[in-house]
């Protein structure tokens, strides 16, 4: 299964201070990430709410940051306002894009610890490939030497993302969540020890003095969703869809909901049922789910 994936564009981040400066914004540790080593990271706003969440990928002479296509030209311009007078130029690299390879009967992986860096391949053509935590596969490289996009092939790598809990922010979420409430700190999006950033000191407080009462989930449901379409539980909000994928019942999604719906029936805004098939966090009142 191999797919070009739509929803990524790639940002190009040159200049000597690169490393330092994108350090000094993301929440993973950008100044010791190899070339030829990718990660994930978040953007937050000063409140910890996350903006973006991306990969890095170091080639050496730069850093390549894959995220949501949407939401790019704005992140772009946000750090370009706190460039100042370091030498890091970015670079929105229309002929560059991303695809997935899913190899089959592949199941979901779900992260058993965070992963801060991970190996990145260079191919002969220039084009990187990434295997990711999930066991699934990302390239990175110009267009034209990457497959096509194949719709039923995007689905099966976004219910794959989905069923293993890593999630993917855009426009539609932005700024609805931490870190914490997206799996980040379980998947190696979060670097704890690596210094500030922005909303740094309010994601460390919500790691330490476990101050998140929203996590991740897993709801199937027979309508189709979208991003950022309300979940409810009596009627009242309860969290928020995130990512959603087609199903062969109506739709599989990945949701941030409230810890004190865990155990509640869920619906979205229409009032339609929302099954939970797994919980990416624990309570006092369960267990881990399977």
């Amino acid at each position: 299964m191999q797919t070009r994936l739509p929803f990524f564009s790639i940002v190009r981040v040159s200049g000597d201070d690169r490393a330092a400066f994108l350090h000094g914004q993301l929440s993973n540790d950008i100044q010791n990430l190899q070339p030829r080593q990718a990660c994930y990271a978040t953007y937050n706003t000063p409140k910890g709410r996350v903006t973006a969440n991306m990969l890095v990928l170091n080639r050496g002479e730069d850093l390549l940051l894959a995220m949501a296509a949407d939401l790019s030209e704005a992140v772009v311009k946000r750090l370009r306002m706190f460039v100042l007078r370091a030498k890091v130029v970015f670079e929105p690299l229309a002929d560059f894009a991303v695809a997935a390879e899913l190899p089959d009967n592949t199941l979901p992986h779900p992260a058993a610890e965070p992963q801060l860096a991970f190996s990145a391949q260079e191919n002969a053509d220039g084009v990187y490939s990434i295997t990711l935590p999930h066991s699934g596969r990302l390239q990175i490289g110009p267009v034209s030497l990457l497959p096509e996009h194949d719709a039923a092939a995007e689905n099966a790598w976004n219910i794959h993302e989905i069923r293993s809990g890593y999630p993917w922010i855009s426009a539609a979420t932005q700024d609805t969540a931490v870190a914490q409430m997206l799996n980040q700190h379980i998947i190696g999006g979060v670097h704890f020890k690596k210094g500030c950033y922005p909303g740094q000191e309010i994601i460390a407080r919500a790691q330490y003095r476990g101050q998140v009462k929203r996590g991740l989930a897993v709801l199937a449901g027979t309508s189709l969703e979208a991003a950022g379409v309300a979940v409810q539980a009596g009627g009242e909000e309860a969290g928020q869809i995130i990512n959603t994928a087609l199903s062969e019942n109506g739709s599989v999604s990945l949701a941030v909901i409230k810890f004190s719906a865990a155990q509640a029936a869920l619906t979205d805004s229409e009032g339609n049922a929302l099954q939970q098939e797994k919980l990416f966090f624990t309570t006092e009142a369960q267990e881990p789910s399977a």
